[in-house]
């Protein structure tokens, strides 16, 4: 399963709080990239810039499509190439977690936003992103509205998993 939406939608913290309640294993791919580049997204984007960053993010992703069973959590503009939506929809389910723009920044904030190499231009990746993540995916949940492991049980009971 992949879970799609904007930075700090919740990806990370449901997704290990599914993965946890499900005794599926959980892969973040940002945390891939970082992992496989020896160097953190922020030091990635500085080196490479976007271009290079999504490159890594394309191998990172199918790298975890492959891991059995995996719950993944997807880096907010993956979506933004075709072939990163074809992998995952072909691999198994894409829930979009959805979160107002507001939540999101406040959670951003809330994290650090500075560490996050496109938040300057949050606003307008919001917008251009939700029809992208609305197309990827087979269903959506909200992610704002409660904590990660409530977010995850709403999530499992869309998909018709027991937890």
């Amino acid at each position: 399963m992949f879970l799609v939406g904007f930075m700090a939608a919740g990806k990370t913290s449901v997704g290990k709080a599914y993965a946890r309640l499900s005794g599926r294993p959980f892969v973040d791919t940002d945390a891939l990239v970082a992992a496989l580049a020896r160097r953190t997204v922020p030091q990635v984007f500085a080196a490479e810039g976007e271009a290079g960053f999504r490159r890594r993010e394309a191998k990172a992703l199918a790298r975890a499509a492959r891991v059995p069973r995996a719950v993944v959590a997807v880096g907010g503009g993956a979506v933004t190439r075709p072939a990163n939506t074809r992998l995952m929809r072909r691999a198994g389910a894409v829930a979009w977690l959805k979160a107002g723009y507001a939540a999101s920044s406040r959670r951003a904030e809330r994290d650090g936003a500075a560490g996050r190499p496109l938040w300057a231009k949050a606003r307008a990746l919001y917008a251009e992103r939700r029809p992208l993540y609305a197309a990827a995916a087979d269903l959506a949940v909200r992610s704002d509205v409660g904590a990660p492991e409530a977010v995850a049980r709403r999530l499992a009971a869309r998909l018709g998993e027991a937890l």
